[in-house]
């Protein structure tokens, strides 16, 4: 998953031509360059976007990979991926909670309305 401001580069450089960012362009108003850069450097530790760099590592470009391009999709699949892995999980905490209810449901009961009571008056 990527914070806030990794998106919203990626929706930029993907807003590029050719979804590829140059430094000879004008940098983006929400970023100050140094921040951009560090963020540029991230996302492609994380592999959205390839980068070419002239000899000090000074970049010249960043350009989204196939991830970078389809980073919502991704995601999307890395979810769905997590919850078939967990639903066991899933499923005993929804049976303990269910178990959990029906024990107590008399005290839950109660408890509900004297709340009902306490906010009507």
């Amino acid at each position: 998953m990527l914070d806030k401001t990794s998106k919203k580069v990626l929706q930029y450089i993907l807003n590029c031509p050719n979804c590829t960012f140059s430094v000879n362009k004008e940098f983006p108003d929400f970023l100050s360059r140094d921040a951009m850069l560090a963020c540029i450097d991230y996302l492609e530790e994380k592999g959205y976007v390839t980068t070419r760099r002239v000899s000090g590592n000074i970049l010249l470009s960043a350009t989204l990979t196939h991830t970078g391009r389809h980073q919502k999709e991704f995601n999307s699949i890395s979810i769905k991926r997590y919850l078939l892995d967990k639903w066991v999980d899933i499923l005993a905490l929804i049976i303990s909670i269910l178990a959990f209810l029906g024990a107590y449901r008399h005290e839950i009961s109660a408890v509900l309305q004297l709340l009902t009571k306490a906010l009507i008056k």
